[in-house]
């Protein structure tokens, strides 16, 4: 019987971190029967074996072990591997709650004309949202609305012919972007997509007021590179939002006299700007 549920996780210099997720793996709540876990390992200095080795009884596990670089490259070779009707993409410092995978067979079970749906970073132990201020309420997705309610981490998805593009992310010429890129390709396709409050999945906290400046900068490039991509009016309007709320944060950093997050903002600006003209 094939798997409901495959997890593909791109990895490449953590060993703790993934020991961790493995553990929050097998203390899913449903049979272990009902998913695969599909790890592409990216390492040329870190050797998995050992945990390869001490999951290997306890997970449907897969260990693919790659000869590449690249975060996009490796979630498509976990879609072309997966044998599951639903695929999620996990980051390797995640982990799951033990109703992660039973929520999300759930969902489907309960919305079967859902194509993709996307829950939320939600840290339990805190009851705080991680990373945005995540909806308390099932949102259908559109070109309009998907901005604030979507992360690859907590995609869940029935799609098996949209890949990301290995120009994106993580090891590519452009580094971030792949998971933007991604959700638009879904939407442009009048697919059915759906953010639920209902499937919950740890991340450690990201503050962005400490991300390094030379991170600020690509990811606005990659942010605008991704709009240039997928040219359309209504993906524009979020585009010139983001601009502009840049700039909003930008005067605010003035006149507090904060000149180090005004530096970092004027860099969102250029990156999102370059970003977009530069792309081909």
């Amino acid at each position: 019987m094939n798997p409901q549920v495959s997890v593909v996780i791109s990895t490449y210099g953590r060993y703790a971190e993934i020991d961790s997720l493995f553990e929050s793996l097998v203390s899913q709540n449903c049979k272990q029967d009902l998913f695969e876990v599909i790890i592409v390992d990216q390492n040329d200095q870190i050797d998995l074996l050992p945990l390869i080795l001490k999951f290997d009884k306890k997970l449907n596990l897969i260990h693919y072990k790659a000869d590449f670089k690249g975060l996009s490259k490796a979630k498509n070779i976990g879609i072309k591997l997966s044998k599951g009707d639903i695929i999620t993409f996990s980051d390797d410092d995640c982990t799951f709650y033990n109703d992660t995978i039973s929520s999300a067979i759930t969902y489907f079970e309960q919305n079967p004309t859902v194509d993709v749906v996307y829950g939320r970073l939600y840290d339990r132990s805190r009851k705080k949202n991680v990373m945005r201020e995540w909806s308390d309420k099932e949102i259908k997705l559109n070109k309009f609305n998907f901005h604030l309610n979507y992360s690859a981490v907590t995609c869940f998805t029935k799609l098996k012919n949209v890949h990301f593009d290995e120009r994106f992310g993580v090891g590519a010429k452009i580094g971030l972007g792949e998971e933007l890129d991604y959700v638009m390709q879904i939407l442009n396709r009048n697919l059915v997509v759906k953010y639920t409050p209902a499937i919950h999945i740890w991340h450690p906290d990201l503050n962005v007021s400490i991300m390094p400046k030379e991170k600020v900068y690509n990811y606005a490039f990659g942010y605008g590179s991704v709009f240039r991509k997928n040219l359309d009016i209504k993906f524009i309007q979020i585009y010139i939002m983001s601009i502009g709320y840049q700039f909003l944060r930008l005067f605010f950093s003035l006149i507090v006299l904060n000149f180090t997050n005004a530096n970092k903002m004027v860099l969102g600006i250029k990156g999102r700007v370059l970003g977009f003209l530069l792309f081909r």
